[in-house]
């Protein structure tokens, strides 16, 4: 009987080995097909989201614009409009007011604005682009208590991150053409009038205030204004002053006042900003009423959330209608406006008012 000789040690393993490489082929190039399925399922979830972020977006849009015309047409009506402060529909006044609310936008796609909450009485107001058109703005308290202070708060629009570069030493001399004007921040012009009680033209005019408040390179280091007195008409001292300023924003309070409603106009000179506004009665903020409503509003896309908040004018425009820039004379004024070579290269006393001016003959 013969036996067969046993086959050397390595080609006893040779099989194992191969199968041990075959493994780690088979893991690693799961491990690569799991990585690449993982990718393409993270950038269509990313792909989705940023579509239901969208649709969530728009949705909340569709909230602030529901509830914008409802409190407008009660603000042209007379009709006052409730706080609205939780996600639900409330009871009594609120819900008969906001009950009208149709919060569904796709129900197929479950798309809607799930949460709106209303604020009519703010304690800031916001104004985004203030330029040189004025604009018109009613502090009136909410609660009746009286108002000591305004507060002006106003940032530069360009994208600069040091806006008091560039910014006058002092307010000598600051008025110049546009061009020549190199801060970051413009020259703020307020009107301020108290409109409680009962008005008149002359008691108007009497109790107005103007003032152009200049960021200066002084202001921000202890040597500009943070405060100016009320002060009306001729017996204001104020009407151009220096602002304290830091390359964030600049501030200015008007202190000494005690009415319960007033009225501004407000401009900004060369260059726009944007604007916050609020009234202090001591120390303690007042509920504004009368201005604006502040609308905020959560828009919902399946499980995507968007929520903003906006500042929406009571009137349909808060823009002056009144012109910003006039004549006042005690006098005729001529209208009448011509061009002509040369004429402007003469002596302004040949043509001088009364004199032989050709534009007034």
């Amino acid at each position: 009987m013969s036996t067969l000789p046993h086959p050397p040690q390595d080609r006893r393993q040779a099989g194992m080995v191969s199968i041990m490489v075959t493994m780690v082929l088979m893991i690693v190039i799961s491990l690569i097909v799991l990585g690449f399925a993982q990718i393409s399922r993270r950038n269509q979830r990313e792909v989705l989201d940023r579509q239901l972020s969208t649709q969530a977006f728009y949705a909340a849009e569709s909230g602030v614009n529901d509830v914008r015309n409802l409190v407008q047409q009660a603000y042209a009506t007379g009709t006052t409009v409730p706080p609205k402060t939780g996600c639900d529909a409330g009871s009594g006044a609120t819900q008969a007011f906001y009950g009208s609310l149709n919060a569904t936008l796709s129900s197929a796609n479950s798309v809607s604005y799930s949460c709106i909450m209303v604020n009519p009485t703010p304690t800031s107001l916001v104004y985004n682009n203030v330029s040189t058109n004025s604009i018109l703005v009613p502090v009136q308290s909410a609660n009746g208590s009286a108002i000591n202070n305004i507060t002006l708060t106003w940032q530069s629009k360009l994208t600069t991150n040091t806006p008091l570069n560039g910014c006058p030493a002092n307010t000598s001399s600051v008025f110049s053409s546009t061009s020549s004007w190199s801060c970051g921040y413009g020259v703020l012009r307020f009107d301020l009038v108290p409109t409680s009680g009962s008005l008149s033209t002359n008691s108007l005019l009497t109790s107005t205030m103007t003032a152009f408040l200049v960021p200066t390179q002084a202001a921000g280091v202890g040597n500009g204004q943070g405060s100016v007195g009320y002060a009306a008409d001729r017996s204001n001292a104020n009407t151009v002053s220096s602002v304290s300023c830091t390359n964030s924003q600049c501030s200015m309070t008007i202190t000494g006042l005690s009415n319960t409603q007033y009225a501004l106009r407000i401009s900004s000179l060369y260059q726009d900003a944007s604007l916050q506004i609020s009234a202090q009665n001591g120390g303690t903020s007042l509920p504004l009423q009368n201005a604006q409503v502040v609308i905020d509003s959560t828009g919902k896309a399946q499980d995507v959330l968007r929520r903003i908040q906006v500042h929406v004018p009571l009137t349909p425009t808060s823009r002056n209608q009144l012109p910003d820039y006039a004549l006042e004379s005690t006098d005729s004024v001529c209208k009448r406006f011509s061009v002509m070579q040369g004429y402007f290269n003469n002596d302004a006393a040949t043509y001088a008012p009364n004199g032989n001016n050709p534009l007034c003959q």
